[in-house]
């Protein structure tokens, strides 16, 4: 955001410490996670900003109920026009439109079987605000499906923050936590068998890890506002 708009007009400015390595995270998917009031939500409203500029990027933000994802909305609004000027917000399809033409899905998934409002959709960038609410890694895993796009210069995310707890915690902590150390970039895992995700033997990339995770703790302190 800042390069984008200037150094005299920043209209956010990341914490030092872990808000500031979620933002610039290189990892495919990155958990961002600890204790409330450590900034969690607001970071992942400013992270896929960063590629607002390009026409091909399709963002898609998740919360697991409607008042919860009216929440976000309502602070989406207090950050997105100020850093994109002109990008107006469509209220009957709860999304973002960018002057590029990138656009930013704000939507909710209360119960599994809402993953097939999503069939036939592209993303170039997933999150999940609160991902542990979710009790199984069903949406999760299916919402990857739908992770990719045509554009060599726009690479791909999946995001997601939480709170410690919740029916979800133990796939959570099993694919995010238990691989390796707080803060450390590892080959993503299949969380039942501990196995790396390997591309197979028919594609060029044969053996090779998929793509990485990463676990970013988060804490009170890490906000001082």
């Amino acid at each position: 955001v800042k390069e984008l708009i200037g150094e005299s007009d920043v209209v956010f400015q990341p914490n030092a410490g872990p808000q500031e390595e979620f933002l610039s995270a290189p990892e495919q998917d990155v958990l961002y996670g600890g204790a409330a009031g450590g900034g969690k939500s607001f970071a992942l409203l400013a992270d896929p900003l960063r590629y607002c500029h390009n026409p091909n990027h399709r963002g898609l933000l998740l919360r697991r109920t409607l008042d919860e994802l009216t929440e976000l909305i309502s602070k989406s609004k207090q950050l997105y026009p100020k850093a994109f000027p002109g990008a107006t917000f469509r209220e009957s399809k709860s999304t973002w439109v960018f002057p590029s033409g990138a656009t930013i899905w704000f939507s909710y998934l209360d119960k599994d079987k809402d993953v097939t409002r999503y069939q036939g959709q592209a993303f170039s960038y997933i999150a999940f605000d609160e991902l542990t609410q979710h009790p199984t890694p069903f949406v999760f895993n299916y919402l990857r499906s739908r992770l990719r796009t045509t554009d060599p210069d726009l690479p791909i995310y999946m995001r997601a923050t939480t709170n410690p707890g919740s029916s979800g915690h133990s796939w959570v902590k099993r694919m995010f936590i238990d691989p390796a150390p707080a803060g450390r970039a590892f080959d993503a895992t299949d969380i039942d068998t501990g196995d790396v995700l390997t591309y197979p033997q028919s594609h060029p990339k044969a053996g090779q890890a998929l793509f990485q995770r990463r676990f970013i703790p988060a804490k009170l302190y890490d906000n001082p506002y």
